[in-house]
């Protein structure tokens, strides 16, 4: 009897040292040992949403930085220009939807094969780590103080997605640990994702004359409605060029110039904005839109490789409403007319990178020109350019 109490003893104590060392071990083990398949992912991010006050993302070399200031949000890497906050929204929401399905590696070496490496390094901007320079992976960093040194709530890396079902690989920045999460978020580091891209998307008819390096173009409305342009004699550049140029409005060249430049406010759009720099307009990229409610003045600036550019809007008096055109307006890129004062007002100090497409289609014309000039006919496949004082 004796021995059988001792064995129940002896089977006590083992038991509860079994116990104690499980829940010193269970204590130690990282926040991924806790998930369970199908719960979220970072069930912190709901409480915290309504706290954040900074967001930091990165991609490759690149960095952006969005900041509350009151009730909005501004991107601090771009001269804290206003931030639409539907992306914000959706950044933050599309976090807290990802699912737990799946553990993978723990291996650091093996990060690279699911977009989640990351290199030790530093950059202009910032002294933590950054990614592989592939920009395959991309960081994200969700704040509730903006004190310096202040430690991220939410700190992960996002790597590749799949389909079928839709998921990413994703990893705690902190942690090797990988995992497969249902659902995916895409972090677009371009700042035209953040802001509000679309700049104008006038109707046709809309502008009725251009002034651009030195030619104007006049349009007609005839009988049917539809607005015809003509070239009149060549005008004074807006700006006196720094140095002189030979280039010549030939009849091709004009007519390039009929085909697009009316047009070139639709759809103009920006691949990134800034404060506007104290600068001289490059009178070959500038150029005065009139139309029938307002004036445009385009002014641009070369920087590098990239053209800027600013306004300079103006209504007309006893103009005509724009309500049933505006009317029809229902998706971005719909043309529309806006209120040219409170245009004005909205883009004063700001300038305006231009994308790729817009630029080429201001500067590097006179090979279309030429080609039209020569035996061979231009492919009408290619995207027409309109000439730069500079050719």
């Amino acid at each position: 009897m004796m021995k059988s109490k001792t064995l129940v003893i002896v089977l006590a104590v083992a038991a509860a040292s079994v116990g104690g060392a499980y829940f010193a071990l269970s204590k130690g083990r990282s926040e991924w040992e806790k998930v369970v398949r199908g719960e979220p992912f970072l069930p912190s991010i709901t409480d915290l949403a309504p706290k954040l006050v900074k967001i930091e993302l990165m991609r490759g070399k690149d960095r952006r930085e969005l900041r509350k200031d009151g009730d909005a949000w501004l991107l601090v890497t771009s001269d804290g220009y206003p931030v639409r906050f539907e992306e914000v929204k959706g950044l933050v929401a599309g976090l807290s939807s990802l699912k737990t399905d799946e553990r993978m590696t723990a291996k650091k070496e093996r990060h690279g094969e699911l977009a989640l490496a990351w290199t030790a390094g530093t950059t202009s901007e910032t002294t933590a780590e950054t990614p592989d320079e592939s920009g395959r992976g991309a960081r994200v960093r969700l704040f509730t103080s903006t004190d310096e040194g202040a430690t991220p709530e939410v700190d992960i890396v996002l790597g590749e997605e799949r389909a079928n079902p839709r998921a990413q690989f994703v990893r705690r920045f902190s942690e090797d640990q990988c995992w497969r999460v249902l659902g995916s978020v895409l972090v677009d580091i371009e700042p035209r994702r953040w802001v509000e891209a679309e700049l104008l998307s006038i109707p046709d008819g809309e502008v009725r004359g251009v002034t651009f390096n030195g030619l104007t173009l006049v349009g007609t409305e005839g009988a049917d409605g539809r607005v015809t342009y003509a070239a009149v004699e060549p005008a004074a550049p807006l700006a006196a060029p720094e140095t002189p140029s030979d280039f010549v409005w030939t009849d091709a060249r004009k007519e390039v110039a009929i085909r697009t430049l009316p047009n070139w406010l639709s759809r103009l759009e920006l691949d990134d904005v800034r404060r506007q720099k104290v600068a001289t307009p490059d009178p070959a990229l500038s150029a005065v839109f009139d139309m029938v409610r307002g004036t445009l003045k385009v002014n641009a600036v070369r920087d590098g490789d990239s053209v800027w550019i600013s306004f300079e809007a103006s209504p007309k008096e006893g103009a005509p409403s724009a309500d049933e055109i505006n009317a029809k307006k229902k998706y971005p890129g719909d043309p529309f007319i806006p209120d040219w004062k409170a245009f004005a007002a909205k883009h004063a100090g700001w300038e305006y990178k231009l994308p790729g497409w817009k630029l080429n289609s201001l500067e590097e014309a006179a090979k279309v020109a030429d080609e039209s000039d020569s035996a061979e006919p231009a492919d009408p496949n290619q995207p027409t350019r309109i000439p730069s004082a500079r050719d």
